[in-house]
């Protein structure tokens, strides 16, 4: 299948642009006085450029037969009907030059007529008269014999025999009374003769208002009176041929009275006598008449290449569920796509069948002026996808073509709609189809929605419940073989969404002059202003991205705004109006290289750039965003006033109300769109970017807008190995001693060591103090440091147990040899036994040794191996005790732990209310609390309680004795968290350093911790 421009040649003044506009309108008189366009006046390029319908064929050979007397039985009057421009003029020239005997190239006139039944040069007398050149009130003035005609019988009476023969009927023509047979008789005689009456309802209708100069008729009746004379007088005569034109009384007397109608039905029953009715144009073959006038040549095999083509497209569309009419898949349609080509069928019965109802567009005449717009467009463009010229090829960026779909339609109201919604044939800003379009015209698939706007407008501009086309029929008329039916779908679902006069009522889709629901959000847009709709922004981005993994700042203006510290990393938010950048131009605005050097009131060097990152809008999007914003306000200023909603329908209103939850979401994910670029710190970003890297945030679609954005910053940052969560293998020790310490740094507080994770570019920013937390503990077993703990006055080196690792200033690392020249104490190394004169205790039965009542042959070894795992004190150190335990013991997991605090007064209140918070924050595993408490409240009120419950049960226990215990007087408790690992708790694992860690922070006092070893 190839592009029609390789298989048609359209004729010469097609691509020209010569088809001027009356060479359209086809006139009779201009043909008989010899001053018609060449096209019709010229019998030769008359017969070259008529397509040989049925119809034609029958008048020639019917009046010709008669005429020549060669076929006498044929009928005398001859009755051309059909709707106005459906070719009964073109007939009647066709016949005009015939009956005059032209002499015309051999075989030219072969598949019109017989050329048996041609008549000789003026062997017929031939006239005609048109309806609509007549005048009842000023006559018809004929300059070359200064007279004039008033009526049918006067002018037929001149065309017949010139000044003498109008003498004849002279007075009858100027007292308005119909002449009879015998004016015909002086006129005509025995010589063959043809008359053609055109048009002559038109005549009629003007002359219904002219009265004869008795008063006693009107010039309607006696006209109609002379017709039933002239065609009595035909049949009488052997050679005599009546041919008239009459359009059907729905198309061009809807607007007669009943009078006037009952003067034409008795016009046709006379006429019925004797007459045969043709319709010059059968409707399916407006295609070949089409073909035939636009087309000097159309390659036949390409013809059936292409509806192969196409027929095979259907069948594999319908074969996967979409819903095409089941016409197209029919064998007759096959054929309809060959013999219509290279148009689509779908075009020519948009236009012959649906525009063609428009009384100004004069069907075939109508059909082939638009085409021949069409097909020279098509060819100056030449778009890839022509292999039909199907509807969605009427280019409407043609003025012309518009004009012809518009004014000339009598329909100008769809110039806006047009403009509005498909495409501005000015060149101005694009209709909403080339918005809808843009994204997939950048992917490379066709412009959808454009072809979806043009083929519903085309079924859109008939009035009525007809106007506009269904689902099915526009699947049809948009698609060719290779397209996707889904994107059409979607293609009139958003222009739903976003035009301003695309409507759908369930079952067809149509465009409609009226302003839509989007028009009338267009128009509240401008009432709402871009400035509330930046103060929504503005509100909507400080709730889009929050506080939690990043501390956000939202529209820093000073340096002093963004804190230099190593808390959360900072996420600034650049506003829109003050800086924006694009993907083109990436590199980091002033703003946001001025905000990552400096900090403070005096714009001192900021200490820790590498916790300080930027969020920037791309200036390319934020009209859009602030649009967005507009068009929710205005969709909820309109919902929200209950007048305005009471003046819509029940449809609109549905509508109106899902238009506000998706405008909703439209905002944040305009947002989101809008501020895509991410500027975070990195040590092999250019300087003179202030160390700024660039990264360009995903585009996210509704489906994927997270509740919090800082997600998606952190998803970049990991992406681009800046980030150090939970889900990173821990830094290497040396790798991060390489970058954190300086040279020849001999110690470092772990302290210091998390804020050069702050203060290094070269380093990931840290999120999780537990990867630090392993790092170091890596670098203990590495022999990289030594951890020192300087409250406890204890070292740890890699033969010591591990130790419970502290970030703060009194955790110390020290290098191996430091540690070494200080004399520092080691866990492991510097531990001796008791003095012998203390006699140890059983960690069994709790009896002195010679006492011990677990039998005699218990080894000192055996003791420290099956001593309870237990450890006591302020948080920090009850787990060192215990993880020094598990060491000593060498369990690596554990089954359960119970935790266990007491205390009195506000104190003991506030260690029940902590210890119930810990929880969500262990992990998984089974908890319960035991507890005791005695709360007094004076005058002799006291609570007492003991119980042991879940923790879901505890839960709603606590809602009521948390703040009972706040209250007390005099309060006591001692509570107990009993926590059990069906799977084992590591104590290396990252729950246990969760556990360490939440126990450590929260503000728990001194507390005792018993644990038992898996099995």
């Amino acid at each position: 299948m190839h592009p029609v421009f390789h298989t048609c040649t359209p004729r010469p003044e097609v691509l020209a642009g010569a088809l001027k506009e009356e060479i359209f309108a086809a006139r009779l008189k201009a043909v008989m006085d010899g001053s018609a366009e060449s096209v019709y006046q010229d019998p030769v390029r008359f017969f070259e450029n008529t397509y040989p319908t049925a119809g034609l064929r029958l008048l020639l050979t019917e009046a010709l037969g008669r005429l020549t007397g060669l076929q006498p039985a044929n009928n005398p009057v001859l009755r051309l009907e059909t709707a106005f421009g459906g070719g009964k003029t073109h007939n009647l020239i066709a016949l005009y030059h015939a009956a005059r005997g032209s002499v015309l190239p051999a075989g030219l006139i072969d598949p019109f007529v017989a050329p048996a039944l041609m008549p000789a040069p003026d062997q017929v007398q031939v006239t005609g008269v048109v309806g609509s050149d007549l005048s009842p009130a000023d006559g018809l003035y004929h300059p070359q014999d200064d007279l004039r005609t008033y009526t049918l019988w006067g002018e037929l009476a001149y065309r017949l025999a010139g000044p003498e023969g109008y003498e004849l009927a002279r007075e009858s023509d100027h007292t308005r009374a119909a002449s009879g047979a015998g004016l015909l008789e002086e006129l005509v005689g025995e010589r063959p003769t043809l008359i053609m009456l055109d048009e002559i309802a038109r005549y009629l209708r003007a002359a219904q208002a002219m009265p004869t100069a008795t008063g006693k008729s009107d010039l309607a009746e006696q006209t109609v009176a002379f017709l039933m004379s002239l065609l009595e007088f035909a049949a009488g005569k052997a050679q005599v041929v009546v041919v008239l034109t009459l359009a059907g009384a729905g198309d061009a007397f809807a607007g007669e009275s009943e009078h006037l109608r009952a003067q034409l039905a008795e016009a046709h029953k006379v006429s019925a006598r004797q007459e045969q009715v043709i319709t010059p144009t059968g409707e399916t073959e407006i295609a070949a008449i089409v073909r035939h006038r636009l087309f000097a040549s159309i390659d036949p095999q390409a013809a059936q290449e292409a509806a192969h083509a196409y027929a095979a497209a259907y069948g594999q569309w319908h074969a996967q569920n979409v819903a095409l009419p089941s016409r197209a898949l029919s064998a007759e349609y096959a054929q309809a796509l060959a013999a219509a080509y290279p148009f689509h069928p779908e075009l020519l019965n948009a236009l012959t069948l649906r525009v063609a109802t428009i009384p100004n567009f004069q069907k075939t005449r109508g059909a082939l002026r638009l085409l021949a717009l069409v097909v020279r467009r098509l060819w100056e463009e030449r778009p890839a996808d022509a292999w039909l010229i199907a509807p969605y090829h009427v280019d409407l960026q043609m003025t012309q073509i518009v004009e012809d779909l518009t004014s000339r339609l009598e329909r100008p109201a769809f110039k806006q709609v047009i403009e509005a919604d498909v495409v501005s044939p000015k060149g101005g800003a694009p209709g909403h189809a080339h918005q809808i379009d843009g994204p997939w015209t950048a992917a490379g698939k066709p412009r959808y929605a454009r072809r979806v706007a043009t083929a519903v407008l085309l079924h859109s501009l008939v009035q009525g419940t007809v106007s506009g086309i269904d689902p099915a029929d526009l699947l049809l008329a948009t698609l060719a073989p290779g397209d996707e039916p889904l994107l059409v779908h979607k293609a009139a679902e958003r222009l739903y969404d976003k035009g301003w006069f695309f409507e759908w009522d369930g079952l067809r889709y149509r465009f409609k002059p009226e302003p839509s629901i989007n028009k009338i959000i267009n128009d509240e847009m401008d009432m709402v202003g871009r400035t509330r709709a930046k103060d929504e922004l503005d509100a909507r981005i400080r709730k889009v991205w929050k506080s939690g993994v990043f501390r956000v700042i939202p529209f820093p203006q000073e340096a002093a705004e963004v804190d230099d510290d190593a808390d959360l990393p900072k996420l600034a938010i650049l506003h829109y109006d003050a800086a924006t950048v694009t993907a083109a131009e990436p590199a980091p605005p002033e703003m946001a290289r001025k905000l990552a050097g400096r900090s403070g009131t005096l714009e001192g060097f900021r200490r820790y750039p590498n916790h300080v990152l930027f969020l920037v809008a791309d200036g390319d999007r934020v009209d859009e965003m602030v649009a967005t914003a507009q068009r929710y306000l205005a969709i909820n200023r309109i919902t929200g006033d209950a007048q305005r909603m009471g003046e819509f329908t029940e449809e609109q209103r549905k509508k109106l109300k899902k238009m506000g939850e998706a405008a909703e979401l439209e905002v944040r994910v305009a947002i989101t769109r809008a501020y895509r670029h991410l500027y975070f710190p990195r040590a092999d970003a250019p300087q003179r970017d202030a160390n700024l890297a660039h990264e360009l945030l995903p585009a996210q679609d509704q489906g994927d807008v997270p509740e919090d954005q800082s997600v998606v910053v952190l998803r970049a940052l990991r992406q681009q190995q800046k980030a150090l969560t939970g889900n990173e293998p821990p830094l290497a020790a040396a790798y991060v001693k390489s970058r954190a310490w300086d040279t020849n740094q001999a110690q470092m507080t772990t302290e210091d060591l998390r804020k050069a994770f702050a203060r290094r570019l070269s380093l990931p920013i840290l999120f999780d103090l537990n990867q630090l937390k392993k790092t170091i503990q890596n670098g203990v077993a590495a022999q990289v440091w030594v951890y020192y703990d300087a409250r406890s006055e204890i070292g740890y080196d890699h033969e010591s147990p591990a130790p419970a690792i502290q970030i703060g200033d009194a955790a110390h690392l020290y290098l191996p040899a430091e540690a070494a020249r200080l004399g520092l104490p080691i866990k492991g190394k510097a531990e001796t036994l008791p003095p012998p004169e203390v006699e140890l205790r059983c960690e069994f039965c709790g009896q002195p040794r010679s006492q011990c009542v677990c039998g005699a042959d218990v080894t000192l070894h055996e003791i420290e191996q099956h001593a309870p795992l237990h450890g006591e004190g302020v948080p920090q150190q009850a787990i060192q005790q215990l993880l020094d335990r598990c060491h000593d013991q060498g369990v690596t997991r554990l089954a359960s732990l119970r935790i266990r605090c007491q205390g009195q007064g506000a104190d003991g209140a506030q260690n029940v209310r902590t210890l119930g918070l810990i929880v969500p924050q262990l992990g998984k595993g089974e908890f319960r609390i035991e507890q005791t408490f005695a709360a007094e409240f004076g005058e002799g009120q006291y609570l007492t309680h003991n119980l042991i419950l879940n923790w879901k049960l505890y839960q709603r226990f606590k809602q009521v004795a948390d703040p009972l215990a706040q209250e007390a007087v005099k309060f006591t408790a001692t509570t107990t968290l009993v926590a059990v690992f069906a799977a084992g708790l590591d104590v290396r694992g990252d729950q246990f350093r969760t556990l360490h860690e939440v126990l450590t922070t929260v503000g728990l006092g001194p507390i005792r911790i018993d644990a038992k070893a898996s099995d």
